[in-house]
């Protein structure tokens, strides 16, 4: 996160990004007001290792009611490990989602998050989450997501 001096503006135009004093890249940065906020991306970071995995992904079919409709029944497992390869301490903000019905037909249930999010439904956006880590130099951090999706076989679920 990058904040304007309070008594400065920034004019739009293109920017050359540097960090630890090695080029990353270019941008074009819009204006900034004095005070503003705002995200500056500075390319990866070889120090910090992240892997994102399905661990689990269990697919049942049941029927119910009297027209025998099928239902597909799934249960779902993640796994986010974040390695701190720096000899210093780090603290990463990790974003991720769980899958929001928008229709009774489809139910999300059993949600288990853990550790917990620092905040859920991050910048009013539902079933998004904000986990801020604190981790120790040549340590990991691990997140555990799981749910149950239950939906009718005729309307699948995509980006599973």
């Amino acid at each position: 996160m990058c904040q304007v001096s309070p008594d400065e503006e920034l004019l739009p135009g293109p920017l050359n990004v540097y960090f630890g004093g090695r080029f990353v890249g270019r941008t074009y940065l819009p204006e900034k007001r004095a005070g503003e906020e705002f995200y500056l991306n500075l390319g990866v970071d070889r120090g910090v290792r992240v892997k994102w995995e399905k661990i689990k992904d269990k697919r049942t079919e049941t029927f119910f009611g009297k027209i025998k409709r099928k239902t597909v029944i799934r249960d779902l497992a993640f796994k986010i490990n974040i390695e701190n390869l720096k000899e210093k301490p780090i603290v990463v903000k990790v974003i991720d989602t769980i899958p929001v019905s928008r229709t009774d037909r489809i139910e999300v249930k059993n949600v288990k998050i853990v550790p917990l999010p620092k905040e859920k439904n991050y910048q009013g956006k539902e079933g998004v989450n904000l986990w801020e880590l604190q981790i120790k130099p040549k340590r990991k951090a691990e997140i555990n997501i799981e749910f149950t999706i239950t939906y009718p076989e005729n309307e699948p679920i995509s980006g599973l």
